[in-house]
């Protein structure tokens, strides 16, 4: 196990981009001009977790195409690490136009058929890169497909190898799966993989067959999760951990524009909170306090309260930090 890691979390998964109405309230066939932003829930995680100090970075393939070129370059502008982030031969970088409704609600059109994200592989997971994370934070859209699986799996055996902590936010995409059995055999075993997970409440029926977020955070801890957090939108979070169970109130946003990337930015803040508090390996995990969890969650909706003020997953995130963890 290497002595020192040199990358905070790093998360594996996709990178896309965003294409939204110039408006809220536009439907896309009546829309003639786009906001172009970067996307993927990966992606957006690690860019909040630059904006909050910490030392991101980003695991993924983009295409041979000027799309792939942009996300490479906001990435590195935004402060996450790239060296992750590789180049597929012939699949295009994925892109999304995301509909957002005049109170904030967003529905997707994906243009991934499949696009190069999707296309990552076994050999393309750098083990000593994975080693240098204190964290790796893996989503499930990666799961959906081969050979995308293959390498999800892959990172997550060289994090344990390593003896570095593995989070997750499934992100559920019902679309994305072509067997509804597989999703549910490839979520189960993810789930038990992971030491810190966080769904939104309305990703708990298909995930633990509950509604309730206190009863879906147990079962998230009896899967095997640490620390399981169940995100309610505006209405907070409920966690659950060894040191107790809690519940938060949302933060109130000075506007509700665009709620794509709310839970990413949750869950950045989650994990930086758990990181700045001294949270390095699954023992401080364990013996993690509920005052610091509590104080990871509250950031992590101070974040969710910031992201949704602007069109754009990570356009409304406070400025970016100077790094809170040192060298």
């Amino acid at each position: 196990m290497a002595a020192t890691t040199t990358v905070d979390v790093l998360c594996f998964g996709e990178a896309l981009v965003d294409f939204f109405p110039e408006r809220p309230g536009l439907p896309l066939e009546e829309c003639e001009r786009y906001e172009r932003h970067i996307g993927g829930a990966p992606a957006n995680v690690a860019i909040g977790l630059g904006h909050l100090g910490l030392r991101p970075g980003l695991m993924t393939l983009v295409g041979p195409d000027a799309f792939g070129v942009f996300v490479k370059r906001k990435l590195s502008e935004e402060g996450v690490d790239v060296r992750g982030v590789g180049l597929h031969r012939t699949a295009k970088t994925g892109v999304t136009f995301v509909a957002v409704a005049a109170d904030g609600g967003r529905s997707f059109l994906f243009f991934r058929h499949p696009s190069a994200d999707q296309m990552i592989a076994a050999v393309d997971v750098d083990p000593a890169l994975v080693a240098e994370a204190t964290v790796l934070h893996v989503g499930s859209s990666t799961l959906s497909r081969e050979p995308a699986r293959a390498a999800t799996w892959a990172a997550i055996a060289e994090a344990r190898r390593a003896g570095r902590l593995v989070s997750s936010d499934p992100n559920w995409r019902a679309h994305l799966w072509e067997d509804p059995r597989v999703a549910t055999a490839q979520l189960a075993e993810l789930l038990s993989a992971v030491d810190i997970v966080k769904v939104s409440d309305d990703e708990l029926a298909p995930l633990v067959g509950s509604t309730d977020p206190g009863e879906g955070a147990a079962a998230l801890r009896a899967l095997g999760a640490t620390v399981a957090v169940v995100t309610r939108g505006a209405r907070g979070c409920v966690f659950d951990a060894p040191c107790g169970r809690g519940e938060l109130p949302g933060e109130r946003p000075s506007a509700v524009v665009d709620t794509t990337g709310a839970g990413d930015a949750f869950t950045a803040g989650l994990l930086a909170g758990l990181l700045q508090a001294g949270v390095r390996d699954r023992a401080s995990l364990a013996a993690v306090s509920l005052e610091t969890v509590r104080t990871a969650c509250a950031l992590g909706n101070r974040m969710g309260a910031a992201a949704v003020t602007r069109l754009g997953a990570t356009a409304g995130l406070p400025p970016r930090a100077r790094s809170v963890l040192g060298p």
